[in-house]
């Protein structure tokens, strides 16, 4: 996993999330402050054991 998109969607709010060389480098407002800068592994591994959350991994084609 290296460039590419994750999609993270819950009941309040969907977002994408930019991942360059496997890290977040963008991040909607919304989820800027504890996404941006963070491992696309870990934000996946989050998404994965949280409650209510969608999420899917868009490699860069």
């Amino acid at each position: 996993m290296r460039d590419g998109l994750i999609w993270w969607s819950t009941a309040k709010a969907t977002f994408g999330l930019v991942v360059s060389d496997g890290v977040v480098v963008e991040a909607a407002p919304y989820a800027r402050r504890w996404a941006q800068g963070r491992p696309a592994d870990e934000v996946l591994e989050k998404a994965r054991r949280s409650r209510g959350v969608s999420v899917e991994w868009i490699p860069r084609q």
